[in-house]
């Protein structure tokens, strides 16, 4: 079977234990001449533009389109990584001023001391994170004593958490084996596994055969996100470049909203898959528009900061976090701009 080049959205971060420096601020009284003189705004971006870095996932591709349709401003380098593994790299030395992630990652990487502020939800997780089984398994309660593959990843071990919860397990009562993305359907078609934690497309190919599809994120709503996280410094810096990088976003996903199939068709050559399968892969993912973006992440009583506080406790119980997350401040609804249009 042909394996779709899509790179795993959530890679290793799980198994980097190295502490994250404090992002080197700049001063305060250079952020407020960025927001007084915007003339010198500009030229500053210009030598310094702000640099975002993000791997193909169908989620974040909207962003990606814009690049290509040469709506991003001149103030953005927006940089291609081939896994979320070297957009992290890229941030923790300073290579790139925000990353495309998962919300845990970047609950992750602000709890090991990184000033962060998520400025986009790109997409919320609808069925596109699944638990395949062996057909004999009928629900998540059997799986107590059977080998459980998964992503060395945050959202690998997010995902096991919730259904062992579910399934009313212990971690003691199964046995995992972690499993590289791009190695899940090999581990499956040798019969190592007798459940597998994974996500689109490999989802749909396995389940079209020998899986059997037990568990989705349709049944565990409102935990798995992909954000746009901006180092706090550099998103007050380059305020009006992230605003018009955010509203070009929005443009190509109404473009893709409303001509989905053309708009497909014109995406999937920078995944390297058919836009068949891009269409399916977006199936199981909510792409959230400005208005829910606003929803969101607004300050006072935004949803994110509800989802934040349920996703900090379970990673808690999961061991990804050793205390609360500090959700409070790590959300800004003050870079999205005032339309799409």
């Amino acid at each position: 079977m042909v394996r779709s080049p899509i790179p795993t959205r959530s890679s290793d971060i799980a198994q980097d234990r190295g502490s994250i420096g404090v992002a080197t601020r700049r001063a305060v009284i250079a952020a407020m001449l960025a927001a007084t003189q915007p003339g010198w705004l500009t030229a500053c971006s210009r030598s310094n533009p702000l640099r975002i870095a993000g791997h193909p996932w169908p989620g974040y591709e909207p962003l990606f389109y814009a690049k290509s349709q040469g709506l991003l401003p001149a103030g953005l380098d927006l940089q291609e990584m081939p896994t979320v593994t070297a957009s992290i790299n890229a941030l923790k030395e300073g290579r790139t001023d925000g990353a495309m992630l998962t919300l845990d990652e970047a609950l992750v990487l602000q709890a090991r001391g990184m000033a962060l502020e998520v400025v986009l939800v790109f997409d919320a997780s609808k069925g596109a994170d699944v638990l395949l089984a062996r057909k004999e398994l009928q629900g998540v309660e059997q799986l107590r004593g059977k080998i459980i593959g998964l992503e060395p990843s945050t959202l690998g071990e997010l995902m096991l958490a919730m259904i062992l919860e579910k399934a009313g397990l212990s971690r003691a009562d199964v046995t995992t084996r972690y499993v590289a993305f791009e190695e899940q359907e090999a581990a499956w078609a040798g019969s190592q596994l007798d459940a597998l934690i994974t996500y689109e497309p490999v989802a749909r190919r396995l389940a079209a055969g020998s899986a059997r599809q037990i568990l989705t994120t349709r049944q565990m709503p409102d935990i798995i996100f992909d954000v746009l996280a901006i180092k706090t410094d550099a998103a007050r810096s380059h305020a009006e470049v992230l605003r018009q990088t955010l509203k070009a976003h929005f443009q190509t996903l109404e473009q893709l909203r409303r001509n989905p199939w053309d708009t497909a068709y014109r995406m999937a050559p920078h995944l390297g898959i058919p836009a068949e399968e891009l269409i399916n892969s977006l199936r199981g993912l909510e792409l959230l528009d400005l208005v829910a973006n606003r929803s969101y992440l607004a300050r006072k009583d935004g949803h994110m900061v509800d989802v934040a506080r349920r996703l900090s406790v379970i990673m808690q119980a999961a061991g990804a976090l050793s205390a609360p997350a500090q959700v409070e401040t790590l959300f800004n609804d003050a870079y999205l701009p005032g339309d799409a249009s």
